[in-house]
């Protein structure tokens, strides 16, 4: 019976037998659902009548509803709901209870709110010896901007992410999506998870301090040391790549049905320049790219030491350019990577929703709305383990949906209780 029990929880994944307590608002859910993905019976708990992210759009047929936010379906996914009241005694208490009953929390307030009330990580460890409290906040839980609040896109600016990011002639440019929120939650799971397994070979918790600022530094990659490395203050290179004021190129080349992602200028530089060179002469479209002239300036090394004047780089791209418009893009992404070329198409939202090697991977995974009367194909698992794998079980939970079986079921609070609290506005 007891290895049955363990082979149905490495079914469910790795976290099976652990449960999360989930404060966080928008800049960290996505780390709640990534500890749902392995498997956690995670709890999101929210202010009675829920949580303000649960008005962040775009929303299900564009209609403005608490339950229908398509950010809240997706980062709140596979977790179990509950509301509660933290700013009431009783509520407060209702937590610890939880505390007591749990191995992990996240949360999101500015440093000092929950020690406030009484719920800091020294209380909570009172309670528990062996949680784990992951903080994530602007910018972390001490220094001179501890109490800053601040957006995504705040965090880009002050990490350093925006100023990569745009056309070099033009003001930097955030992205589209939250990257920063994206990469901080990411980086919180990964110090949950140390943290965690700290625990399992000692017994005792820790506090996880995640800050966004510091996320989306550690997202620029070489960036950062590189003017220690080359005395290069690297900057936005538009749809170019460049590094060390050296050989830079455009990498995006619009197709006869989208756009396709090349290596610099197309790859005519590098060790498979000739193959590139004699690719496009095979549709007469290399121009005067095979000359003698031209494949001097291609070669390899030379191309590198002795960057080509503004006239010819507008060449090279006027030539690939032209080439590239008369193709459509799975024909392009075939033969260049024949010859040993990294060319990919730029996919839509949709392409990707639709897109064969993806489907073939059951990578989106079809998640029942029962009270809609349909399913809708979630992004899935973001890695799969062969012994325990990830999942995403069930859609994100209504306000207060899993009240009772939490309070009633868990704590063992009687109805009249549960009725009691939730006049009062605790839950």
């Amino acid at each position: 019976m007891v290895a049955d029990a363990q082979k149905t929880a490495r079914a469910r994944g790795p976290l099976a037998p652990f449960r999360v307590l989930d404060l966080a608002n928008e800049l960290g859910q996505l780390t709640g659902k990534m500890l749902g993905d392995m498997g956690a019976d995670v709890i999101k708990l929210e202010p009675p009548g829920g949580d303000p992210s649960r008005w962040i759009a775009p929303f299900y047929r564009d209609e403005p509803h608490v339950e229908g936010s398509l950010h809240w379906w997706m980062f709140n996914a596979n977790k179990r709901g509950v509301t509660l009241d933290l700013t009431q005694d009783d509520g407060r208490a209702l937590f610890l209870d939880l505390v007591r009953q749990a191995d992990f929390v996240i949360e999101t307030s500015p440093p000092g709110t929950m020690a406030a009330l009484g719920l800091g990580y020294a209380d909570l460890a009172a309670a528990k010896p062996s949680i784990v409290m992951t903080s994530i906040t602007p910018f972390g839980q001490d220094g001179p901007y501890a109490q800053w609040r601040a957006t995504d896109l705040i965090g880009a600016a002050m990490g350093g992410e925006m100023y990569l990011n745009g056309d070099p002639a033009r003001e930097p440019l955030r992205p589209t999506v939250s990257q920063a929120y994206a990469q901080v939650s990411v980086q919180a799971a990964v110090g949950t998870m140390t943290a965690h397994f700290h625990r399992t070979r000692t017994g005792v918790g820790q506090h996880v301090d995640a800050s966004l600022q510091e996320a989306a530094a550690t997202l620029l990659d070489n960036a950062a040391p590189f003017w220690d490395l080359m005395h290069v203050n690297l900057s936005r290179p538009g749809n170019g790549r460049g590094t060390s004021g050296r050989l830079s190129g455009k990498y995006v080349f619009e197709a006869a049905d989208g756009y396709m992602a090349a290596l610099s200028y197309g790859g005519i530089f590098g060790l498979n320049a000739k193959q590139a060179v004699a690719w496009l002469d095979s549709h007469d479209a290399a121009d005067d790219l095979g000359s003698e002239e031209w494949q001097e300036k291609l070669d390899a090394s030379r191309g590198v030491r002795t960057p080509l004047t503004s006239a010819e780089v507008d060449h090279v791209v006027a030539v690939l350019e032209a080439f590239c418009r008369r193709f459509p893009r799975a024909q392009l992404m075939r033969e260049a990577q024949a010859i040993r070329n990294g060319w990919a198409p730029v996919h839509t939202p949709r392409e990707l929703a639709e897109h064969e090697h993806l489907r073939a991977r059951d990578y989106w995974t079809p998640i029942a709305h029962p009270e809609l009367g349909t399913s809708f194909d979630y992004p899935g698992p973001w890695a799969k383990l062969s012994a325990t794998p990830l999942s995403v079980r069930h859609r994100a939970p209504r306000v207060g949906e899993h009240n009772h079986d939490v309070y009633a079921g868990m704590l063992g609070l009687s109805a009249a209780r549960c009725a009691e609290l939730a006049a009062a506005g605790v839950i």
